[in-house]
């Protein structure tokens, strides 16, 4: 018996047929909606230096503390492949200086991989895409605010094809936070031993995270815990009504939920989860908030920002197998043309043919002609041409049947119908 063959890692796809299809055609829905909100794509090196991502994604997050892959030393410095992209896009504006635009906010968008290094279960992968954008500017204002929370909801309804949930929460200024971390950890101590050893770290590291902890007997006793809005300052208060009272104004549905605190340290102000309201046991299909000290913390000037992402293969998992199928459905072949002759007259029909924007394709010159005909069929081409040996053209309606002899100058406003 030969070697043992070599698969696929834990945790990741292979990207072809209709599962490529999906995220080509995804891809370029949600990347044009964030276009209509002005945002710009961009798309930041695969893996940072490791300080980049604990500087900025902090050091309590369990995306830093257990789930980063990082890189094999090699030289002078340590490098992590990115486990979330709003680190990468702050320092690329960063670098290159974009803050000093005089076009503020920046709005930019992105889509590509992201690796985290957790068990592989059904939503959970460890190389799986994200979707997104982050608007920055030197104070994130409340229309950019909830720019940014709209888009969540508009560009996750049009790829799901069905109405969505957003939650929302509040964390207030880095002061108003800082104080409601300081009432969690006198809450939390006296009951710490009960709670699972994530949390015994996360009470020492950032209290807050124990409200996003998943283990139910901690999720029981965090119900009793200091609710984040009787922490927040007058100016919190006002932003955040107005913000809701905005929402009410243009019809938008949400769900005020105190105890959504997000995965990453770097949250300040509005944060939301959303969720596919026809499915509420999913979970969550992406999330988002505003960060105020992000830029300042990895060096740069104090800009304000606020983003959200969405996980893609969650997102696809989600999807009825109709949507998935109107998704990747793919343009049928305009022509299907069978080379009898095999003197490169076949290709030169398709060459000219494809640079007026149709769809041509052949199939191997080992199929018999039958074999030929059945696969036309079944890649649903629209029509046949047979290149004969004597470069004798008939042109064949797949779904009529009817064939006929055509000669080549023709053959273009045959296929358009003119």
């Amino acid at each position: 018996m030969g070697e043992q063959s070599i698969k696929r890692p834990r945790g990741t796809n292979d990207c072809f047929g209709d599962y490529a299809s999906e995220l080509y055609h995804l891809r370029k829905l949600l990347l044009e909606e964030s276009a209509l909100y002005g945002a710009r794509e961009v798309d930041p090196p695969l893996f940072e230096e490791s300080r980049l991502f604990h500087r900025s994604v902090g050091e309590s997050s369990d995306v830093v503390r257990k789930e980063t892959f990082d890189l094999v030393r090699k030289g002078d410095k340590d490098y992590t492949l990115r486990p979330e992209f709003t680190a990468g896009v702050n320092r690329l504006v960063l670098e290159n200086k974009l803050y000093s635009s005089p076009d503020l906010p920046l709005r930019f968008s992105y889509f590509g991989k992201v690796f985290r290094y957790e068990r592989p279960q059904s939503g959970r992968l460890r190389e799986f895409h994200q979707f997104g954008v982050e608007f920055l500017d030197r104070v994130v204002d409340l229309d950019t605010s909830l720019d940014a929370l709209i888009l969540s909801l508009t560009a996750t309804k049009k790829a799901l094809g069905r109405k969505v949930l957003v939650k929302l929460n509040y964390l207030g200024s880095f002061a108003s936070r800082e104080n409601y971390k300081k009432a969690l950890y006198d809450y939390f101590s006296p009951k710490i031993e009960e709670m699972c050893e994530d949390c015994k770290e996360r009470l020492r590291t950032n209290p807050l995270r124990i409200l996003d902890c998943k283990v139910e007997k901690d999720q029981e006793l965090a119900k009793g815990a200091p609710k984040i809005e009787d922490y927040l300052d007058e100016e919190d208060k006002s932003d955040y009504k107005v913000m809701v009272d905005t929402l009410d104004g243009m019809g938008i549905s949400y769900q005020k939920d105190p105890g959504l605190v997000r995965g990453l340290d770097y949250y300040t102000g509005l944060v939301w989860e959303i969720y596919d309201s026809e499915n509420p046991s999913f979970p969550a299909l992406g999330g988002g908030g505003k960060y105020s000290t992000l830029m300042h913390d990895i060096g740069g000037p104090d800009f304000e920002g606020i983003g959200f992402s969405l996980g893609v293969e969650r997102l696809m998992l989600d999807m009825s197998e109709e949507r998935k199928e109107d998704l990747s459905k793919e343009r049928d072949p305009d022509l299907f043309v069978i080379d009898l002759e095999r003197k490169g007259t076949a290709l030169k029909i398709m060459s000219r043919l494809r640079k007026e924007g149709l769809v041509c394709y052949a199939p191997s010159f080992a199929k018999a002609l039958g074999g030929a005909f059945k696969m036309a069929d079944r890649i649903k081409a629209k029509k046949t041409l047979i290149v004969f040996p004597d470069s004798h053209l008939e042109l064949k309606d797949m779904e009529s049947r009817n064939q006929d002899t055509i000669e080549e100058s023709a053959l273009l406003k045959a296929l358009k119908g003119e």
